[in-house]
């Protein structure tokens, strides 16, 4: 399955050109997949956790609309 998916490997993170490309996306598109460019910046901070902390700020807000 990583074959096919190379960010399913486990420690696979993110690339920082994935998340510059996510940060120049408009905040309304950003939106809709649960995230904000606040949650971007922190990715990038964080290093190899950035789609853990993704992740687990999309749920957030998910869990959050769904109450």
């Amino acid at each position: 399955m990583a074959h096919f998916f190379p960010w399913a490997r486990k420690g696979a993170g993110m690339r920082r050109s994935t998340l510059r490309e996510l940060l120049n996306m408009d905040p309304a598109l950003l939106s809709d997949i649960g995230l904000s460019r606040y949650d971007i910046a922190d990715a990038l901070q964080s290093g190899s956790n950035a789609g853990r902390l993704l992740a687990a700020r999309r749920s957030a807000r998910a869990t959050e609309w769904l109450r």
